[in-house]
């Protein structure tokens, strides 16, 4: 409940006890102890910075009249990136431009951390959307909490668990989230975690 690092990493050495293996991408959010307890649990795993909540913590350091234009921006620069490079330097560049204009604040808000904002771009390109943020996993604990609300009482912690369980299996496994793989998104995949960085090819930029 914390969210300290103490809490993040006891909850990541017990996912480790329990047979998970180290990810090939973690998305979170910019907490520091979750930041810090990832990087100890699973130190070669990619880690990617909420594009969600780095852009709202982004506006929140800018005037009203100039949140739209940062806004289209931002998300122009990550959508027209070929990779994790192109985007870095299109969002540096923004960065500069915010200095510029006297905005410092939101230019060391978008600068902090900027590796771990791109990280999503050494993936397949059909699914760099969907791992850009925690939005997949959030909206899934909102319809948990809708369901658990209405229940009242559990009889037991197994049967709060096992509907816990089964909403999140329907959600993230459900063909409307995207997040199946073809043969050739495997074959990119297996590649990365044996080769690391991949070039990219003219297929993924079409994709993308």
């Amino acid at each position: 409940m914390r969210e300290s690092y103490e809490d993040w990493h006891e909850l990541g050495r017990d996912l480790i006890a329990r047979g998970l293996g180290a990810p090939m991408l973690i998305v979170a959010d910019g907490a520091p102890g979750l930041v810090k307890a990832i990087e100890q649990c699973w130190p070669a795993s990619d880690r990617q910075r909420c594009c969600v909540h780095r852009a709202r913590n982004l506006y929140a350091k800018l005037p009203e009249r100039e949140r739209e234009r940062v806004k289209h921006a931002y998300w122009r620069a990550l959508d027209d990136a070929i990779n994790d490079r192109d985007a870095k330097q299109r969002l540096q560049a923004l960065v500069d431009q915010l200095d510029k204009d006297g905005y410092t604040a939101a230019a060391r808000c978008l600068a902090d951390d900027l590796d771990a904002l791109v990280a999503h771009l050494r993936y397949p390109p059909r699914h760099r959307r969907r791992w850009r943020s925690t939005n997949l996993l959030e909206r899934s604990l909102g319809e948990v909490k809708r369901r658990t609300k209405v229940m009242g009482r559990f009889p037991g912690e197994d049967s709060c668990l096992s509907l816990v369980w089964a909403v999140l299996d329907l959600l993230i496994t459900h063909q409307t989230n995207g997040i199946h793989f073809n043969q050739l998104d495997r074959q990119r995949l297996k590649r990365r975690r044996y080769e690391g960085d991949e070039p990219t090819i003219p297929e993924e930029v079409t994709a993308a």
